[in-house]
C-alpha cells in the first residue's frame, strides 16, 4: 500500500487535501476574495473528477485511493460547510444533513473496512449530491452578504440536494448491509 501513494490519482487526491487549508484561510480571513475562493474550489472539483478518471482509465485504482479520494471530498465539504455555518451563511438544518451524511458514510466505511476488509466506492447520486453541495456553497460564497441576489436559486438547490443526499445515503446504506451479509 505504501507504493500506492505515488500513483498519479492518489497524488491528485493528496493535492485536494493541500487545497483545504487555503480554502479555509480565504473563507475565514478574506471572505470577500470570492474569485480566489472560487478558483480554489474549482481546482478541488476538477482534481476530484480527474483522479477518478485517471484511476479508471489507466487501471490505477487502489485501496488507498478508495480511502483518500472520498476522505478528501468529505473533509473539503465539512470544512467549508462548518465555516459557512459558523458565519451563519447556511441554514442549520442543511449543515446538519451534510455533516451527518458524511459522518455516517465514514462510520459505515470504517465498519466495513474492519469487518470485511472492503472499501465501498461512492455512488453516482452521491457524487451529484456533493456537486450540488459544492454549487450551493460556491453560490453562498459568491453571493456574499447579498442574500437576496440568489436566494430563490439557492433555496431550491437546498431541497434538491437534500433529496439527493438522502437518496444516495439510502443506496450507500443498502450496499453496506448487502456487503455485511456477504451477498
Amino acid at each position: 500500500m505504501n507504493k500506492d501513494i505515488f500513483l498519479v490519482p492518489n497524488l491528485i487526491s493528496i493535492f485536494r487535501f493541500i487545497l483545504i487549508p487555503f480554502i479555509a484561510f480565504f473563507l475565514i480571513y478574506y471572505p470577500q476574495s470570492t474569485i480566489i475562493i472560487s478558483i480554489l474550489l474549482l481546482l478541488s472539483f476538477i482534481s476530484d473528477i480527474l483522479d477518478g478518471w485517471v484511476a479508471r482509465k489507466f487501471s490505477m485504482v487502489s485501496d488507498l485511493g478508495k480511502i483518500i479520494d472520498p476522505l478528501a471530498d468529505k473533509l473539503t465539504v465539512i470544512v467549508i460547510a462548518t465555516i459557512l455555518f459558523l458565519n451563519t451563511r447556511i441554514p442549520t438544518w442543511f449543515f446538519l444533513v451534510v455533516i451527518l451524511r458524511d459522518l455516517l458514510i465514514l462510520l459505515f466505511g470504517l465498519i466495513l473496512r474492519k469487518i470485511k476488509g472492503i472499501t465501498l466506492m461512492s455512488n453516482y447520486p452521491g457524487k451529484i449530491a456533493v456537486l450540488g453541495i459544492g454549487i450551493i456553497l460556491l453560490l453562498t460564497i459568491i453571493n456574499g452578504e447579498n442574500y437576496e441576489l440568489l436566494f430563490n436559486i439557492v433555496s431550491l438547490l437546498y431541497y434538491i440536494v437534500t433529496i439527493l443526499i438522502l437518496y444516495s445515503s439510502l443506496l450507500y446504506f443498502l450496499r453496506f448491509l448487502e456487503t455485511l451479509r456477504g451477498t
